[in-house]
């Protein structure tokens, strides 16, 4: 099938020649060609929904120091792209988060695939809601306010594509993308979240592990171009290819304070690229869309059934524009607009 570009080329050639000498339209066909040529290079290149370009050129296993972050960003994989922080988050604001959500209380989470096959088991969740928080007389909620607030505003700082800071400057932000109140999550002795992909146009995730429990898994990381099955799946197929992975062998283990033997019932064929090991208060940062606005099923990822209680707090980008079936225009007039 031609791309709208050479449908265009075509038609607008074959009115030319009908109108020039052959050679008068050929020249203006091959300027015409060019121009196309390059907008559609430079539009195909411009994803504002993946890493800001200073982080996008960096290798797997490489790392950046930002100003604003005492501790380097290091890149985990190229595909899907995954980074890690050391120490994003201190100790006294988790502590703060911790205590908030204990004292707003948590209801079960009740992600479903269907009524017989609930996909999270023993986790729960609440919401550092602003609009719950404001006016009430309770100093840890407002600090936890506080808290989620620099949170939102560290990972837009250093994780958001710099165009998009650009539509922040000229008052457009809602348009394009917008951030979700920090969640927290706590998953008890037994939790588990399995395979899924983030969705609901979540193009951006900062994930932070508050007491130091890992057990994300990303089955599909730095997988490469090797297999062309995960790129044309539909989700449950992406599911079904996540099980077949081997943990500790394919794809990255983020790994805490309970161990690696909490996942895996042998060493055997362990690949110790495969492994990652997180504290208290380490955070990932992931990209689950592809540049034309598809998902992206290589970020399918899961939280495999942890060996104890287990904090988490996650904060989504997202963008409706840029990733709904009008995303090409929005994203041409995002790129003529930078």
């Amino acid at each position: 099938m031609k791309s709208r570009t050479s449908f265009l080329l075509h038609a607008m050639t074959c009115s030319r020649v009908a109108a020039f000498p052959t050679s008068r339209a050929a020249r203006r066909a091959h300027r015409l060609s060019n121009l196309l040529s390059s907008t559609s290079t430079s539009i195909d290149s411009f994803n504002p929904i993946g890493p800001p370009s200073i982080l996008s050129e960096f290798p797997v296993g490489e790392s950046f120091s930002p100003p604003s972050l005492h501790n380097p960003i290091t890149r985990l994989s190229q595909s899907p792209d995954l980074f890690y922080i050391k120490n994003f988050v201190s100790q006294v604001n988790r502590d703060v988060l911790i205590s908030a959500a204990c004292n707003q209380g948590m209801k079960a989470a009740g992600t479903r695939k269907s009524e017989s096959n609930t996909i999270r088991r023993n986790s729960y969740l609440t919401w550092i809601d602003p609009y719950s928080i404001i006016g009430e007389h309770d100093e840890t909620s407002r600090q936890a306010l506080d808290v989620a607030r620099e949170m939102i505003l560290h990972s837009q700082e250093l994780f958001v594509h710099e165009a998009m800071h650009k539509v922040i400057q000229e008052g457009g932000q809602v348009e394009y993308f917008f951030a979700e109140d920090v969640q927290i999550a706590k998953y008890d002795e037994d939790g588990r979240f399995d395979y899924h992909h983030d969705g609901y146009s979540r193009y951006l995730t900062v994930l932070v592990y508050l007491n130091g429990v890992g057990g994300t898994y990303f089955p599909f990381a730095n997988l490469g171009q090797a297999s062309h099955e995960i790129d044309i799946a539909i989700e449950e197929n992406a599911v079904d290819l996540a099980r077949e992975r081997k943990i500790g062998k394919d794809g990255i283990l983020l790994v805490g304070k309970e161990g690696v033997h909490s996942y895996l019932s042998s060493w055997e064929g362990l690949s110790s690229n495969s492994v990652i090991e997180v504290e208290a208060g380490d955070a990932i940062a992931f990209y689950s869309y592809k540049p034309t606005g598809d998902k992206d099923w290589r970020a399918v990822h899961c939280s495999l059934t942890v060996p104890e209680e287990k904090w988490i707090a996650t904060c989504w980008f997202r963008s409706d524009a840029l990733t709904g079936p009008f995303s090409y225009l929005k994203k041409s007039a995002l790129l003529e607009s930078s």
